[in-house]
């Protein structure tokens, strides 16, 4: 494999590459060209590369060793729905305005689910509709509701619908149909990730693998039926393979012999997890890419990347409470949320995930209620200066500022100092072994820059590694004393609820590019954010990332859908 086509990831305090913009000059522009994108969420060549090292992945060695490739440096945080969002307006998060799987409520101690109405600035596929083309574009997150783009467009787990897509959360209903009817629905996550057992952890290596296969289907067949309309073949063509995120978030510590989790009593399945899904996934993207057009453009990328979880956890609430920063009231949450948030848990933890779902809306209908009750339950306003969301999709501090929350006791003049102050407080937070937990603790602004700046915390954390292991962030269980800063016990490594997953988001994710003509003679990418104007390029389009306001409708999720949402989240192992 020839090192003179990999490139390095920029320096992250630069937060860009040293080399500039990548050039553009000569690529045609005279029609609409094909692409083909294979999305892998949370791929990572800390995989990939040991595997080619072995004769394995064909497919991915052959187009790494005829193209470009190397890290791509994802979004702060490394997270799913800012990541792909990112990834198709080429905006930042501070641009587009998503940063997690939630957001605050302006004016109230509240979250709200986000979807894709929340996004502003034009996708990739809306410059591509408005220049005459037609998308396959299958499985890509934080899309519902779906924007009216021609082709077919089938949103992500957000869409609040079964496992199985119902045609109604798509761009084209009866396109999708007549494709589900030959070869089953396109799948959504059908894994519960709180089931912590043997039996299940075995069984949803095998569900795993079988959703690759019929996601593949579907795409073969979504093919095969749009060449057959009177448009004609789709000129782009993405496909999003979330098995590779959820493999690596539950099965790293059976994968990694060095990890401070390792079973070494796991199964060979458990084992070989990793390793299976991502062969599966370079023999699926290899049939579609044969589909498609073995001699036309592809990329494959992946949002962010893979690591293994150290085997400390932090509760972030419980420090700001030692510093003094935050009080709890001495009457504690109401019986009946407690008792909701206990039968949701046991729920995921023992249910099929649609009677999970059904379970949790009857616990307590609406689930953005419950679970800002999770979050921000029994605290004293009154006396709390600074409070944490605890998610560890996205680590970060509030101040409770007056006239901006509702019970706010920070006065505006005393902010900067009380927001400097915390972070001192941050920085000097050490884990049992003395090492520390917090790698660096930022102003907002020193992060993002643009017109939703003040959608995220006042002050953003990223949690240091352990031995090259990431701490994860669970919610604080205040029914004890508990340490703000604890190892697990071994019966504890396998993850789930309130000990985080074994697997974590690195920054640096995936870039994979064969057979792109002229652009092979170009910088490629190095930033998640670059990769939709390189996309229009290959394609031959003149749209380029804008923050005009994109096409998709405004619209909130019902509780109902709350409902479904957050429990395919917390199945997932995302919501705490």
């Amino acid at each position: 494999m020839s090192s003179r086509l990999q490139f390095a990831a920029p320096d992250p305090a630069s937060g860009a590459s040293d080399a500039g913009e990548p050039t553009r000059e000569g690529h045609p522009r005279g029609s609409i060209q094909p692409l083909l994108v294979l999305a892998l969420d949370g791929a990572t060549f800390d995989v990939i590369q040991p595997m080619l090292d072995e004769g394995l992945l064909p497919h991915l060695g052959r187009w790494m060793g005829e193209g470009q490739w190397g890290p791509l440096r994802s979004t702060t945080p490394p997270v799913t729905f800012p990541a792909w969002t990112t990834f198709m307006t080429g905006l930042e998060p501070g641009e587009h305005g998503i940063f997690d799987f939630t957001h605050r409520v302006p004016q109230r101690y509240r979250i709200q689910f986000v979807n894709a109405s929340d996004r502003t600035g034009e996708t990739l596929f809306e410059g591509l509709a408005q220049e005459g083309g037609r998308m396959l574009v299958l499985g890509m997150p934080a899309t519902h509701p779906v924007e009216p783009l021609p082709g077919l467009f089938v949103p992500g787990f957000d869409a609040p619908v079964s496992t199985g897509s119902e045609a109604s959360a798509t761009s084209d209903p009866a396109l999708y149909e007549r494709v589900a009817e030959r070869v089953g629905p396109w799948m959504r996550p059908d894994v519960n990730e709180s089931a912590g057992d043997a039996a299940s952890a075995e069984r949803a290596v095998e569900t795993l693998l079988g959703r690759i296969e019929r996601k593949k289907n579907f795409t073969l067949e979504a093919l095969n039926a749009m060449a057959s309309q009177p448009e004609g073949k789709p000129e782009l063509v993405m496909v999003v393979f979330a098995e590779s995120d959820t493999v690596g978030h539950h099965y790293w510590r059976d994968h990694d012999p060095q990890s401070p989790r390792h079973d070494p009593a796991a199964s060979s399945t458990r084992k070989q997890a990793i390793r299976s899904v991502y062969s599966a996934l370079d023999r699926a993207c290899g049939e579609i890419r044969e589909a498609f057009g073995s001699e036309r453009p592809c990329l494959v990328v992946s949002d962010h990347g893979m690591g293994g979880a150290a085997k400390e956890i932090v509760h972030l609430n419980r420090y700001l409470a030692e510093g003094g920063w935050l009080t709890r009231r001495a009457a504690q949450a109401a019986p009946f949320d407690t008792l909701a948030r206990r039968l949701r848990d046991t729920a995921l933890r023992w249910l099929p995930p649609t009677l999970a779902q059904r379970l949790f809306r009857q616990a307590r209908r609406a689930a953005a209620r419950l679970e800002s009750a999770a979050r921000f339950g029994g605290l004293d306003w009154t006396r709390t200066q600074a409070f944490s969301e605890e998610a560890n999709t996205l680590p970060g501090v509030w101040i409770n500022l007056r006239g901006r929350e509702p019970a706010g006791c920070v006065a505006p003049s005393d902010y900067e100092k009380v927001r400097d102050q915390i972070i001192d407080h941050l920085q000097s937070w050490k884990r049992p072994d003395g090492g520390p937990v917090v790698a660096r603790a930022l102003r907002r602004e020193e992060v993002y820059s643009g017109p939703f700046v003040e959608r995220a915390p006042d002050i953003l954390i990223e949690l240091a590694l352990s031995d090259g292991y990431g701490l994860s962030l669970v919610p604080t269980p205040w029914a004890g004393p508990t340490e703000s800063c604890r190892t697990l016990e071994p019966q504890d490594y396998a993850g789930g609820r309130g000990r985080g997953m074994n697997g974590t988001h690195r920054r640096d994710g995936i870039f994979i590019a064969s057979q792109m003509g002229s652009l092979a003679e170009t910088r490629p990418p190095t930033r998640l954010a670059e990769v939709a104007a390189w996309m229009a390029d290959s394609l031959g389009l003149s749209w380029r990332p804008t923050t005009t306001p994109g096409s998709s409708p405004r619209r909130d999720y019902t509780e109902e859908e709350d409902a479904i949402v957050a429990a395919r989240l917390r199945a997932l192992g995302y919501l705490e």
